[in-house]
This record gives structure tokens, sequence and C-alpha cells, in this order.
């Protein structure tokens, strides 16, 4: 799944892949959005996708939020102690040019106090929050 996101001043829809034209000169490409299925008691999930910044200034992401979960958070995984644990983080950067790959094991984003399980084939949506641009709506769906 392509979804191709604008980050800037407008407050336009996000922008499907088939479109012939993005009326915007910098924008955020999103690529394999998805959620993993939450867990008996079902309290938690995280989501995984690349973000790709076609734009000249890096783009710096500062939290997220969707009305499914009452705690969501940017989170990465640390080795210490010879253990991978996870952490908090206040932002993730996609750099310009570049990108971030959000997957298990690294960055990626958590959701905490669900308010129902998330079942595969579930749709959610999730809204990131940048330091510098308008918030952007990530539609994406509920895998195993």
């Amino acid at each position: 799944m392509l979804l191709a996101v604008a980050c800037s001043g407008d407050s336009a829809p996000p922008i499907e892949s088939g479109d012939s034209q993005a009326p915007y000169s910098e924008a955020l490409e999103i690529e394999d959005a998805r959620a993993r299925t939450s867990r008996p008691p079902h309290s938690n999930s995280a989501a995984f996708m690349t973000l790709i910044n076609n734009g000249n200034e890096d783009l710096v992401i500062v939290g997220v939020k969707t009305p499914r979960a009452k705690v969501a958070e940017l989170h990465t995984m640390l080795h210490e102690d010879g253990k991978m644990k996870m952490r908090r983080v206040e932002r993730l950067v996609v750099p310009s040019k570049g990108e971030l790959e959000l997957k298990p094991g690294a960055d990626h984003l958590m959701f905490f106090e669900l308010d129902k399980a998330w079942r595969i084939g579930d749709q959610l949506e999730l809204t990131l929050l940048f330091a510098k641009h308008p918030e952007q709506v990530v539609s994406l769906e509920v895998e195993k």
C-alpha cells in the first residue's frame, strides 16, 4: 500500500498514489502502513510504516494520536545490558530526501489502553503530529 501525503500549510486530505499530480512541492510518502493485532487483554498494540521525505527539510514527528487508544506514543528499541528494551522518545526524524522505517525491534508507534481489541482486517486512522508541519491522517489496516 502506498499513500502519499503532504506536509504543507494546506489542510488537504491525504493524496492517494493514483492521483495524477499532487498540489504540493514537498510531499511525504507513506508505504506499508500497518498495525498489529492486540494481544489479550487487548490493552496495547503497535503500528509500523515507511515514511519517505521528498522535501528539502527534515520532518520531525512529535506525536501520534488515534481515537482507538487513550495513550499513543513514539517508541524505539535500545540494546541495554544485553537485552532489548522499549523506550518512549519525544521525536522521530524523517530526514530530508530520505526515509524513516518504523518497524518491529526499532522505531515504531505504540498504543495503550485500546478502546477494544484490534483484530485482523480492522481499519484504523492515526494522526501523525509534526513539529513544523500540519498533522497528517494515515489510514491503515490491522494485520497479524
